[in-house]
């Protein structure tokens, strides 16, 4: 096997398949930066400011290999490192819903709904008992909003385990996943996979319906290798997967590689809850998920996430006067946060070029996805009531008005290489590229829709069904 990227895709499914006995060899064009999440490193702290301490380094270590064309509003980047994103995503793993879901082949659905959510928790989800404080905000939401459902944010924190009798090892990342793979010997003798770090996949060659070679050039010895595998799995992201097919040639009978890349309607704003009020502790902090009992893609389409004390919530602070310092200069007050994220289908209009070599950067055009619109006055009402039931204020030099996320801002675009049936999508309902046998694409690339849920749950829910049919071949 061949594996091209190591983010939550690529890792997954190299490190599953060596765990079978397969022989795997990962090719990934960044080097080592990081062994784990930077949320389990000593990290900077923007002392009495609002700050997303668990990707805040993603700014320092993105790298931007596109150019926007005309009017095109993309601002992502790509994290080219062993892990690739998973080193720096903020970690929340929402499942997506019934609607959420209904352009997605049924197959695919079923297994999501039926246990693929399930296998995708059991591996990266073992949550803590929620604290007290967490409990009584639920409730306050429960009284106020009794047409939500309302939930502990699900995130992928890997807290002390007793039954496990494990050490808390913090938020999940390929990077540990794959280091701990190779650094462990198995008395069975199954192969840890290799692992090539700066070597960056230039093209994939074929000959009829297969894959016969994967080209990569040696960043380090600035050399060409050449390597070959029964089977390849293209998980380098959205942006890069894309253009890896197009400087290969692959075949697009449907005109549909690096069409429709689209990143979903996000509005955030921050708050305080100063000192005195009903809702303010120093000491804890509360994350919840809504979602409205009746939502669809045409009525409420989107999650709402509320943290209370987001500072210490997304915050570890070792030093105690760091903390302390922390209090005095934001007045004791907490540092809150509340984010609305909306379900949207692919814009068509969007679309990712690559013209000349692998050196050339890909042109992304990227616009703006028009599904929240309806729905803003309602979110906006929602807003200024949520603030108002936590006796929440403004933020000195903020204000309460909701932002939009810049498109691939926070790393969900989707849809490059988007899934579908026939002459739908570009992979099928197994993830298999159409057109050959022994390719195939895991990453966010294939996901038909951008949903309201942060989509990495089910990109490792993907991940592991994809294993497991590759596993079925002969």
């Amino acid at each position: 096997m061949i594996v091209i990227g190591s983010g939550i895709g690529g890792g997954i499914v190299a490190e599953q398949l060596a765990d079978l006995g397969a022989d795997v060899l990962v090719l990934e064009a960044g080097s080592l930066l990081f062994q784990t999440h930077i949320a389990n490193l000593p990290r900077q702290h923007q002392i009495g400011r609002f700050d997303k301490h668990l990707w805040g380094l993603f700014d320092e270590y993105k790298v931007t290999n596109y150019i926007n064309a005309p009017g095109s509003n993309y601002v992502g980047g790509q994290a080219f490192n062993l892990g690739g994103r998973s080193v720096f995503w903020g970690g929340f793993i929402p499942r997506m819903t019934w609607w959420e879901l209904e352009t997605w082949p049924q197959s695919v659905r079923w297994y999501l709904e039926n246990a693929g959510y399930q296998r995708a928790e059991d591996m990266i989800y073992w949550p803590a008992p929620p604290s007290q404080y967490q409990g009584d905000i639920k409730a306050l939401l429960e009284n106020k909003w009794p047409d939500f459902d309302h939930f502990d944010a699900p995130m992928a924190v890997r807290y002390m385990n007793p039954a496990f009798g494990s050490i808390a090892t913090g938020l999940f990342s390929t990077a540990d996943l794959l280091t701990e793979a190779r650094l462990t010997v198995d008395p069975l003798g199954n192969k840890p996979p290799s692992i090539n770090l700066n070597h960056a996949v230039v093209k994939l060659e074929t000959a009829g319906n297969k894959v016969t070679k994967v080209v990569a050039l040696d960043l380090l010895a600035n050399t060409v290798r050449s390597y070959r595998a029964k089977h390849v799995v293209l998980s380098a992201g959205t942006v890069e997967s894309a253009k890896i097919a197009k400087l290969s040639g692959l075949t697009d009978p449907n005109g549909l590689v690096g069409v429709g890349i689209t990143d979903h309607p996000i509005f955030f704003t921050h708050f305080s809850v100063p000192k005195g009020k009903a809702w303010h502790r120093l000491d804890t902090s509360s994350k919840t998920q809504s979602r409205h009992k009746q939502a669809s893609s045409i009525a409420h389409p989107y999650n709402l996430l509320l943290e209370l004390g987001a500072d210490l919530n997304q915050g570890r602070y070792l030093d105690a006067d760091t903390l302390a310092r922390h209090n005095q200069l934001k007045g004791d007050a907490m540092l809150c946060e509340i984010v609305f994220l909306f379900n949207s289908p692919l814009v068509a209009a969007n679309k990712l070029a690559q013209a000349g070599s692998s050196s050339a950067k890909p042109i992304i055009t990227m616009l703006d996805s028009l599904s929240a619109d309806a729905f803003l006055v309602e979110v906006n009402s929602m807003k200024d009531r949520v603030i108002a039931e936590s006796e929440g204020e403004i933020i000195v030099g903020e204000d309460l008005t909701l932002k939009r996320a810049g498109l691939g801002g926070v790393a969900h675009e989707v849809g490059s290489l988007q899934l579908g049936l026939g002459a739908t999508g570009v992979v099928d309902e197994n993830l298999q590229y159409n057109g050959y046998d022994n390719l195939f694409v895991c990453d966010l690339s294939v996901f038909p829709s951008s949903p309201a849920a942060n989509p990495t749950l089910t990109l490792v829910a993907l991940s592991l069904r994809l294993v497991e049919y590759i596993k079925s071949l002969p």
